[in-house]
């Protein structure tokens, strides 16, 4: 009942939005809603009496584009978002997927309706410069999308398994409240994670840009036939397979091209227990766990990957069609229940 009426009110504000996003145009098109999306469908809106899929986000950033190219829609795709980043633009622009903006930005071509605008006066929603998009910020948030009930758990307790100071902690929950992801609900100053998608979505470039890299071990190359049998002979304590590898794991659909192994063990440990050797055009990029509590990465049922949601967000970063197509199997089964 309640997911069935914030449905419907996010519905209206994306009419409330579109019609604000067309007045911005200043141009004379008439602009009419004529049908709701039926479950995985998309909106339809006529533009001068041609009809649209309007895809609605609050922001539209690069690593967005590839899930745009797989959107199922009946008529010509219509991105509407408040902001869009300029490499974005660029992206569909190039991949010809019509795109408005909230500050009178626009190409769109379609039947007997051709639109290119720029005036270079868009910016952030959320400034990129905040105190929640950092890389603490990200090892947070990876704790809070996983277990959203975590909000409530004592600034000590995130830091542990954060792997962060307590500092950083208050100021990144500060941050999250001042910017809407965080909201108190009760008069005990219970607190609750809201607007989750969105802060996913902001959260996957940053960990792949700021977090991982900072975690990176190096790149390695299998020796012998172990490539072959990567499923079995990697499968130890303290060693976890994340990437398209960890997608294979969770969804036995995508046969690895690249390697991502997350692990605590030591650099010696590496080459004489794993058998792997340094290589800097290697198939395999190795990582320390970035999280405080490494017992959330297990093996499973004879699985060991890390948990889907830096697989998901590995990649969707990578910009690869198969990885996508596998990231929305992985994001259907395994994340849009915490949501």
């Amino acid at each position: 009942m309640l997911r069935e009426q914030a449905k419907k009110m996010n519905m209206l504000l994306d009419f409330a939005y579109f019609m604000e996003f067309i007045d911005r145009l200043e141009l004379d098109i008439e602009a009419i809603y004529e049908k709701a999306p039926d479950s995985n469908e998309l909106p339809v809106y006529t533009l001068n009496g041609k009809e649209v899929s309007v895809y609605f986000k609050n922001e539209i950033r690069p690593h967005n584009v590839p899930i745009l190219l797989n959107q199922p829609a009946n008529h010509p795709l219509l991105v509407a978002s408040k902001y869009i980043t300029p490499k974005a633009k660029k992206q569909l622009k190039k991949n010809k997927i019509n795109y408005l903006d909230s500050y009178g930005n626009a190409y769109i071509e379609i039947p007997q309706l051709k639109i290119f605008t720029e005036h270079g006066n868009s910016k952030p929603v959320i400034p990129d410069t905040t105190k929640v998009f950092t890389q603490a910020g990200a090892q947070l948030i990876f704790q809070l999308l996983n277990r959203p009930e975590e909000v409530n758990e004592t600034v000590r307790r995130l830091a542990h398994l954060s792997n962060i100071s307590v500092g950083s902690v208050s100021k990144i929950m500060n941050g999250l409240f001042d910017e809407g992801f965080l909201v108190e609900w009760n008069n005990d100053k219970k607190y609750q994670l809201i607007r989750k998608e969105e802060l996913l979505d902001r959260w996957i470039p940053i960990l792949n840009e700021k977090v991982l890299p900072n975690y990176k071990i190096g790149t390695y190359s299998f020796t012998g036939n172990l490539e072959d049998h990567w499923k079995d002979r990697f499968l130890r304590p303290n060693v976890w397979w994340g990437g398209e590898p960890g997608a294979a794991l969770l969804t036995d659909y995508l046969y690895p091209e690249k390697y991502s192994l997350f692990t605590t063990l030591s650099a010696k440990e590496i080459m004489t227990d794993l058998k792997l050797v340094p290589d800097p055009n290697g198939k395999i990029t190795l990582y320390q766990p970035f999280w405080g509590n490494t017992s959330m990465a297990s093996i499973m049922k004879g699985k060991n990957n890390v948990d889907a949601l830096i697989i998901y967000a590995q990649l969707i970063h990578s910009g690869d069609p198969r990885n996508i197509e596998t990231a929305q199997i992985i994001y259907n089964e395994h994340i849009a229940q915490k949501l």
